[in-house]
C-alpha cells in the first residue's frame, strides 16, 4: 500500500477544504465510513458539508461543553448539519485520562494530532464508534491566542480506541509491534 502525506507549510484554517478533501478521499481509498472532526464553534459545518456532499460518510462533529472561556456551537450549525444526518458529539478533554506528558508529545507532532487521538478515545467512551473501528480524525491548530487558527489542517487514519487501551501496552512485546499501533496514518499535517 502506499499514500503520500501532505504537509502544509503553515499552520491554520488556510488549509481547512484541502484537508477536508484529503480526508474525504482517503477514506473512500480505504472504505472508512465514520470520520470525527473537532470544531468548536461550528463555523467548518458549512465547509464540511460541502466536501463530504454526496458521500455516505458519517460525521461526528465534536464539540467541548463551553469551558474555559469557548463560545459554544451556533443552534443554527447544528440545525444544519442534523439535516444532512450528521451528528454533534461533545468530547470534553478532561473527561477521559490523557496523561500530560502524552499530550505534549503528540503536541510535538502538531496541536490537531493531540486532538485526534483525544477524539479517537472520545467516540468509544461516549459509545458513538465500535473499539477498533478505524476512522478519520480531523482536527487543528485552535484559535485560542493564534491569530490564523481555527479551522482544519491536521487528519489522521487512527482505530477507535477506549482510554483504558489506548494507555496500556499488549502483554507482549510481539503484541505490542502488532498491536500496540492505532495511528495509522498520517493525511496532512502542518510541517
Amino acid at each position: 500500500m502506499r499514500s503520500t502525506i501532505t504537509y502544509f507549510e503553515e499552520p491554520g484554517k488556510c488549509n481547512s477544504r484541502e484537508t477536508y478533501d484529503l480526508a474525504r478521499a482517503r477514506a473512500e481509498e480505504l472504505g472508512i465510513k465514520s470520520i470525527v472532526i473537532a470544531s468548536i464553534r461550528g463555523l467548518s459545518v458549512p465547509e464540511v458539508l460541502n466536501a463530504f456532499s454526496g458521500s455516505d460518510i458519517r460525521i461526528l462533529f465534536a464539540t467541548c461543553d463551553a469551558c474555559n472561556g469557548c463560545p459554544r456551537f451556533l443552534p443554527k450549525m447544528i440545525d444544519m448539519l442534523e439535516q444532512e444526518g450528521h451528528k454533534l458529539i461533545h468530547a470534553n478533554e478532561h473527561a477521559y485520562p490523557y496523561p500530560p506528558e502524552a499530550e505534549m508529545s503528540y503536541r510535538r507532532f502538531c496541536e490537531g494530532m493531540k486532538v485526534a487521538v483525544h477524539l479517537a478515545i472520545a467516540v468509544v467512551e461516549d459509545g458513538h464508534i465500535p473499539e477498533g473501528e478505524e476512522i478519520i480524525a480531523i482536527a487543528g491548530t485552535g484559535w485560542k491566542d493564534f491569530v490564523t487558527g481555527g479551522g482544519s489542517d491536521t487528519a489522521v487514519v487512527i482505530e477507535a480506541t477506549s482510554a483504558d487501551r489506548w494507555w496500556s501496552y499488549p502483554a507482549t512485546m510481539n503484541l505490542h509491534k502488532t498491536e500496540g499501533r492505532k495511528i495509522k496514518e498520517i493525511i496532512c499535517m502542518p510541517r
